[in-house]
């Protein structure tokens, strides 16, 4: 049931980068933009990362929509502050569930949670925020792997949010200047 599980994801997964590659095959990323309207790209992009934040350990390819939507004309801060305030709501469900959780999760996680927790919780506070805007400004992976652990031990929430949605902002910010100044150049 497991190895089903993975192979549904993967598909899903595949079908929405494809989907997406025909989209700007076919449709500029202007024409996209046009037609949805700037202002929907924000909040799009803003409910794709809630979603993509709510699915744990399920990554949304949301940064596709970021760099198209800024290759056909969107503020690139405004999506990088959407995406970031967006992801920051859906990974509060991450938190919950590691605060909640952690009778429900297996020994193993549990074990890597506690190792995860103590490399953070060992150093002083600040060294702790700027690991944290690290983490979500430049490694691409989900935010889930550090929030849960720390939800576990019932790390306050305001000392993980903070420094997360900074880096997320940060990170999609990038990625949305990328689209908007670097796009002409791979077409």
């Amino acid at each position: 049931m497991r190895l089903k599980k993975e192979h549904i994801f993967f598909v899903i997964l595949l079908l929405f980068f494809i989907s997406w590659t025909i989209l700007i095959y076919y449709f500029s990323p202007e024409t996209i933009v046009n037609t949805i309207g700037i202002h929907n790209s924000y909040f799009i992009v803003f409910l794709t990362c809630i979603i993509g934040g709510i699915s744990i350990m399920f990554p949304i390819p949301y940064y596709l929509e970021v760099f198209t939507f800024a290759a056909g004309g969107s503020n690139p801060f405004l999506l990088g502050i959407s995406a970031g305030l967006g992801i920051a709501i859906g990974d509060s469900t991450s938190y919950l569930f590691g605060y909640n959780g952690g009778q429900i999760i297996p020994r193993v996680y549990q074990n890597i949670s506690a190792r995860i927790s103590k490399i953070i919780t060992s150093s002083p506070e600040w060294l702790r925020f700027v690991i944290l805007i690290i983490w979500g400004s430049i490694f691409p992976f989900p935010n889930d792997l550090l929030i849960i652990p720390l939800g576990l031990i019932k790390y306050p929430y305001i000392k993980i949010v903070v420094p997360l949605v900074i880096g997320s902002i940060i990170f999609n910010t990038l990625i949305a200047l990328a689209g908007f100044y670097g796009f002409n150049i791979f077409i």
